[in-house]
């Protein structure tokens, strides 16, 4: 992880698994929250292998989102990848932020660095 003054940075590799997945959002809200960074950029443009399923997706959504409201203080995510081990419709998104998750999908680092760290920004 890569510490910066008003977020913490996650960069992602190796083959997808619904578990190390899982894992890397876990590692990603206790780091950043040991470091005292209200929000994460969680990074896995270099992970390899299949994409996930839907009903995976599905899965590690409401995961996420009980992860991530089980973590004190909460922790604000962007996620940035590329399609289509992001989904093009950003069903993960869809159902994690239906479930109360506070997080962004992007394929693009610049926007996703705007969102976070405006979110950052406000009260």
């Amino acid at each position: 992880p890569t510490a910066h003054e008003d977020y913490l940075r996650l960069d992602c590799s190796g083959t997808f698994t619904q578990e190390s997945a899982l894992d890397a959002y876990e590692r990603a809200f206790t780091l950043a929250a040991e470091a005292g960074r209200p929000a994460v950029l969680v990074d896995i443009r270099a992970v390899r292998g299949r994409e996930p399923t839907l009903a995976e997706r599905y899965q590690l959504a409401v995961r996420v989102a009980d992860v991530q409201a089980a973590t004190k203080p909460r922790i604000r995510f962007a996620l940035l990848g590329h399609e289509p081990m992001i989904h093009p419709e950003r069903f993960g998104e869809i159902v994690a932020t239906t479930r109360g998750a506070d997080g962004r999908v992007f394929t693009d680092e610049a926007p996703a660095l705007e969102w976070l760290l405006a979110r950052n920004r406000e009260p």
